[in-house]
């Protein structure tokens, strides 16, 4: 795992399916957005207020990037 290069969790607006929240939480830490997607939808099915919420609330709040 590489180390992230801000110092802030951001919206990855390049690699983006719907918000781009996934993208950048990888971007971030390094992992593949597709590890990161996969957490979110199990997340989703096991906490699905919560989820939906904190996904709605990170897609809204956090800054935008284009990162490739």
């Amino acid at each position: 795992m590489r180390r992230h290069s801000y110092s802030n969790w951001f919206c990855n607006k390049a690699d983006r399916k719907v918000f781009g929240v996934c993208s950048g939480l990888a971007a971030y830490y390094g992992y593949k957005p597709v590890v990161v997607r996969l957490i979110a939808v199990l997340l989703l099915f096991t906490l699905p207020g919560f989820t939906f919420i904190a996904y709605l609330a990170a897609g809204l709040i956090l800054p935008s990037r284009y990162e490739v």
